[in-house]
């Protein structure tokens, strides 16, 4: 399992940009054409994430928007992101969450029941059915605390994950020592699952996804994404 220390020299502070690593499909980028009722993608694939309904829209925050999990706040994205079975992707983004041991907060999901979210403990990944948990030794998240979440697959065939929190892989265990799963998963919203589903609660800084097609990332490039993100952000 590749663990990123945060003694490597930051990705920001060397200019690093996310659309530095190629097929970038959605960044939701801090401070950058953020609006109640859309933010827009910066990835030039004009996959603007949408909410027409007031009262399912998101505060703009500090450069991002404030989820409240009461108000089933979410978006839509313009189009949906399908990361075919067998292929690669990387997701990150960072939060600051609000009570987090409450429950499940869904960042990214899809009509199907596909998603990624988190709890106080764990990150979770459902990919057309079969989910991947990693558990933490001890909590991952606190109540108003930035953190920054980087998952990735990159040998899909084999479908293996590895997900950090803040550059480093935290102690812990993936759940029935379960790391690996190559089958296709799709995402079209944003804070929730299914419509409605695991709503989340607190402030999205920065999101971003990649789909690598059966290509691959470097270690070099998961580093700098991490280091972009802890140094942005002060993480």
């Amino acid at each position: 399992m590749l663990g990123l220390g945060n003694s490597i020299t930051s990705g920001a502070a060397l200019g690093f940009s996310p659309a530095d690593i190629a097929n970038l499909a959605l960044w939701l980028k801090n401070g950058t054409g953020v609006t109640a009722a859309q933010w827009d993608d910066s990835s030039g694939n004009d996959n603007h994430a949408n909410q027409s309904t007031s009262g399912n829209q998101a505060t703009v925050t500090g450069g991002g928007l404030d989820f409240e999990e009461d108000n089933t706040d979410h978006y839509d994205l313009a189009s949906k992101i399908t990361v075919s079975a067998n292929h690669n992707f990387i997701v990150g983004f960072v939060i600051t969450p609000e009570n987090p041991t409450a429950d499940r907060n869904c960042i990214l999901g899809d009509d199907n029941n596909e998603f990624i979210d988190y709890q106080v403990d764990r990150v979770a990944i459902n990919c057309s059915g079969t989910e991947i948990t990693y558990v933490g030794d001890s909590a991952l998240f606190s109540d108003g605390t930035k953190a920054a979440v980087v998952i990735s697959r990159n040998d899909g065939s084999t479908g293996t994950f590895n997900v950090f929190i803040n550059g480093v892989t935290p102690a812990g265990s993936y759940f029935g020592g379960n790391q690996t799963t190559n089958k296709a998963i799709e995402f079209d919203e944003i804070g929730v699952r299914n419509g409605s589903g695991r709503p989340f609660d607190g402030i999205l800084h920065e999101l971003v996804v990649y789909d690598l097609g059966t290509g691959t990332h470097t270690a070099a490039e998961l580093t700098a994404l991490n280091n972009y993100f802890t140094s942005k952000f002060g993480i």
